[in-house]
């Protein structure tokens, strides 16, 4: 049997397992209409979830929070063939890119 392995983000937010992790960011996907911006305190959570998959970038590998965050919104990711809910962060420089909670949450803790 596969030993549980427990989330926990720089904001002191955790859970037992990348399962639950990935059930509550799940749950707040689904709070929010595409284009909406995310509140407050699910940003924190965002914005903690987003450090841990930072920390795992290889050094000079671009990282998702670039050179600070300024808000978070549930946008469609539109590719080939498939739209997606998702969120995407939205820098202080006005950039912005999505990013995989689902990622982030499988990365081991550094």
């Amino acid at each position: 049997m596969p030993r549980s392995i427990p989330v926990t983000l720089s904001n002191g937010k955790s859970w037992p397992t990348k399962k639950a992790a990935k059930e509550h960011f799940t749950a707040m996907l689904a709070r929010y209409k595409n284009c909406e911006r995310v509140a407050a305190q699910d940003a924190a959570d965002l914005a903690a979830l987003l450090d841990r998959y930072d920390r795992s970038c290889l050094p000079g590998e671009p990282t998702k929070i670039g050179i600070g965050i300024s808000h978070f919104t549930r946008q469609l990711n539109v590719g080939n063939g498939y739209a997606t809910p998702g969120f995407h962060v939205h820098r202080i420089d006005g950039s912005s890119i999505d990013f995989s909670f689902w990622d982030a949450v499988q990365i081991d803790a550094l």
